[in-house]
């Protein structure tokens, strides 16, 4: 195979070479931090319509080195713990078997195999996935790296891909055609029923490259835009769609400021029409403190945020290694009428949010490499520095509810997925703890639980899926769940998506970076989730699966 022709390329940069560009960044001594004014206002720098996806031609690939998708790590201490770990959530006692149910369960975009297989489009392999997926009407659309493919919601038939993911811009020009660098999200527009693909370029001159599907098919055409990104590289984005625009954060890393955090704000009413003169409002804070941010994703069409309410962004996690007590929250408000009044507020951990304490997963060592798995000494990332894609948003009308999760370090020492339901009523922007807990199975249970993605339907049921691996175990995709009138805190025991047959070697501990849990809006019943495995133990060689799940009481 090719990779063992060549030398595995990466890009990383280590703390220490970064710190030297963040003299800046420290906790702020005065509260003038605390709201940040004066945006930087950017217009797209490039527009068209796109012909529909189903025509986009196809280019024979050249064959390439496998390589593994753009990471930095954050330039923040790691005080790794000798001491034992602390929890303050953790579920212990037996627990009934998960009521939800499996549907749909097909295999999803992979790098090995005949069918769904990326490599083909590419020439090349590539690691981690950054497993992502989003739920429309009748489609459900998965996007790894550094293909997407379109998928029948009844049936799990494949509609159209595998597809590259810079063949998506195809005629569009520049470098939003000519690379195809991954951290790839897509997105279901629920109040609008309409679909959102992005992806970023991680080389100078840096751009979003962002596209609103002109209708519900995801197979049909797209209003396409690239975006400058002037804070430098701009690492690991996470999308959310709020009412009044398409938000994003990057951690972005060697620009003239040196190391920073951009938080941006996109015109949803603009992108929605095929406006070409549609605007782009960031901010940004030259501080190692403020990172990997996750903006509120909407989960309940029917009922959006209330009006004029900010976005709410969750992020932070790692200030105080290995331990912590605090998630810290953002506001962001935007007005692209007066773009010059757009606010972002929090910078600095000045809006934090105390949850019970927590050891950051591999008590917090660099990404996290600790994730052991069976026939195989390679070690496994967690990614425990920082909270796991989605922050879902629901209105209850009486109430709002964010859920979110991130992987933790349990008492016995093993990986465990941590999970916040935060809530505020409808008067308050920013939320407080409503439930907690960290589930790592039942008691004696020595397997690891990472990567997790978690979401509410409209009953309130919660899913949670994850990997699920140990010296015993290949790494397999697991979920679990509560349903309304279980205690708060607690999680149902874990049901299995696919079992692994094979372990990852070879690819830097790289895994996920991410999965993702999404709600489809159509009966607001019915979670997708999507995460990877391996069939055989390899290198390279990664495998995703995406799963419908569903509990007997949502209707």
């Amino acid at each position: 195979m090719v990779q063992n022709k060549c030398r595995i390329s990466a890009f990383f940069l280590s703390p220490l070479s970064i710190l030297s560009l963040a003299t800046l960044s420290s906790f702020p001594a005065s509260a003038q931090d605390l709201l940040l004014t004066n945006p930087q206002v950017n217009l797209a720098t490039h527009f068209d319509v796109s012909p529909p996806v189903s025509e986009l031609a196809r280019t024979a690939p050249l064959p390439q080195c496998p390589r593994l998708i753009h990471r930095v790590l954050p330039p923040k201490s790691r005080n790794v713990a000798a001491v034992a770990a602390v929890d303050g959530a953790i579920q212990t006692g037996p627990a009934p078997l998960v009521s939800a149910g499996v549907g749909v369960n097909v295999q999803g975009v992979s790098m090995t195999g005949s069918v769904l297989n990326c490599s083909n489009q590419l020439g090349f392999l590539v690691a981690p996935p950054d497993d992502n997926l989003a739920v429309g009407d009748t489609q459900v659309v998965q996007w790894v790296n550094l293909c997407f493919a379109v998928f029948d919601k009844a049936t799990g038939a494949v509609i159209a891909g595998p597809i590259a993911g810079n063949q998506f811009w195809a005629g569009f020009g520049g470098r939003c055609q000519s690379e195809n660098d991954g951290d790839i999200i897509v997105q279901w527009d629920k109040l609008a029923h309409r679909w959102l693909m992005s992806q970023n370029v991680f080389s100078s001159p840096y751009l979003t490259c962002v596209a609103v599907s002109t209708s519900p098919d995801a197979t049909g055409s797209y209003f396409r835009y690239s975006f400058p990104q002037n804070n430098g590289f701009p690492d690991y984005p996470k999308w959310g769609v709020w009412s009044d625009a398409y938000y994003q954060h990057n951690n972005a890393f060697g620009g003239p400021n040196g190391f920073g955090s951009e938080p941006c704000a996109y015109d949803r009413t603009r992108m929605l029409k095929g406006l070409p003169n549609a605007a782009q409002i960031c901010f940004f804070a030259p501080t190692i403190f403020d990172d990997s941010m996750l903006p509120a994703d909407i989960d309940s069409a029917s009922t959006p945020p209330p009006t004029g309410q900010p976005e709410l962004f969750l992020g932070s996690i790692d200030n105080t290694p290995p331990t912590s007590n605090v998630v810290y929250a953002y506001l962001f408000h935007v007005d692209f009428s007066h773009p010059s009044r757009s606010t972002f507020t929090g910078f600095g951990g000045t809006l934090p949010i105390s949850v019970p304490i927590f050891t950051l997963s591999c008590r917090g060592s660099g990404f996290g490499n600790c994730v052991p798995q069976k026939a195989n000494a390679s070690l496994l990332e967690s990614l425990g520095d920082r909270l796991m894609y989605r922050l879902a948003y629901r209105n209850f009308g009486d109430h709002q509810t964010w859920l979110v999760s991130h992987d933790v370090t349990t008492a016995s020492g093993q990986v465990g997925e941590r999970w916040y339901e935060f809530r505020a009523p409808e008067t308050s922007s920013v939320p407080t703890v409503y439930q907690s807990g960290t589930f790592a199975g039942p008691p004696g249970d020595t397997n690891f639980r990472w990567m997790g993605s978690i979401a509410m339907d409209k009953m309130g049921d919660i899913a949670l899926g994850y990997s699920f691996s140990s010296r015993l175990i290949f790494p397999s995709i697991n979920y679990t769940g509560q349903t309304v009138g279980d205690p708060l805190g607690t999680m149902e025991s874990e049901a299995t998506i696919i079992n692994g047959t094979g372990s990852q070697k070879d690819t830097g501990s790289r895994w996920g970076d991410y999965t993702s849990m999404a709600l489809d809006a159509a009966d607001d019943c019915t979670f997708w989730y999507t995460n990877e495995f391996y069939t055989v133990t390899a290198g390279f060689a990664w495998s995703t699966q995406l799963a419908s799940i569903k509990f007997p009481n949502c209707h």
